[in-house]
């Protein structure tokens, strides 16, 4: 399961850094939750359960300095974002 997550991390990193969303078979991004790099914050938990204290550092920093809810772009799901990002 670890290889899984390091493997779907490092597509995630490479190719879409602070995006919503990565589409592994194209490499292309969306951003379909406003653009606050949901899936990073959804993963922060699951990188610090894994072991992946590293990847969560480099995270955690983005949060701290790339997350800026006032230039989301377009409508959010109010769901989406309770369950994903708060």
């Amino acid at each position: 399961v670890k290889k899984a997550m390091e493997h779907a991390w490092s597509g995630y990193e490479k190719w879409c850094w602070g995006k919503d969303e990565l589409r592994p078979l194209s490499n292309k991004c969306n951003d379909n939750y406003g653009g606050m790099g949901t899936t990073l914050i959804d993963s922060l938990s699951t990188l610090w359960i894994m072991g992946m204290k590293n990847e969560f550092y480099k995270a955690r920093d983005w949060v701290g300095d790339g997350l800026n809810f006032y230039n989301v772009e377009g409508g959010v799901s109010v769901f989406e974002t309770t369950i994903r990002v708060l």
